[in-house]
């Protein structure tokens, strides 16, 4: 397994992935809601297969191609196995968050999905947090981790006003197995 770069323990609760350029790379110059690659409100109807002789790549029905994260099964797994709860979080449309998953077999493994057309992931989080909480598990913000590529150099910082653990994917870690060494990776700002 891959060293992550920042490993800190602090035992964890729940990690959330992010989905376009952390759990699944975009092959099409779209991401999963986008219709263009300047779409200013996505579309939350897409429909997504496997390809048959590539399970880790899925097509929307438009034709554009994502590619699963070859450890993200895995890594979804040994989550589970260690009772760590799994979240998604992504600006995109809820519903193309669920297809995407059900095509790469991995809905079944993800706890909790918050999906929205904007780039709040704090607020984001802060409802994942209460569905958590709603569901009978005590947890504050410092239980939680967000995994994401943050191109726009936000979410660090989001996370950081809520108390939340962050971990910039491509930079503070390499490969999404470097969870799996951690607990709260993210460092004082």
């Amino acid at each position: 397994m891959p060293a992550c770069r920042v490993c800190y323990r602090v035992a964890m609760k729940l990690i959330a992935f992010d989905g376009d350029d952390t759990l699944w790379t975009p092959l099409s110059g779209v991401n999963l809601s986008d219709r263009t690659a300047t779409d200013a409100v996505g579309w939350p109807h897409f429909t997504y297969m496997p390809l048959p002789d590539d399970p880790l790549t899925a097509r929307r029905d438009d034709g554009a191609l994502f590619a699963l994260c070859p450890e993200a099964a895995e890594v979804f797994r040994e989550l589970r196995d260690r009772a760590v709860l799994v979240g998604v979080i992504s600006y995109n449309h809820e519903e193309n968050i669920r297809s995407i998953l059900e095509a790469f077999a991995l809905l079944a493994e993800v706890d909790y999905i918050v999906a929205e057309w904007h780039s709040n992931k704090d607020k984001m989080l802060g409802k994942m947090l209460a569905q958590a909480r709603v569901d009978g598990h005590s947890m504050e913000p410092g239980d939680l981790i967000l995994v994401d590529d943050d191109p726009w150099e936000i979410y660090r910082g989001q996370c950081a006003r809520m108390g939340a653990g962050f971990s910039r994917f491509g930079v503070d870690i390499l490969d999404l197995r470097d969870v799996l060494a951690m607990d709260n990776p993210s460092p004082p700002i």
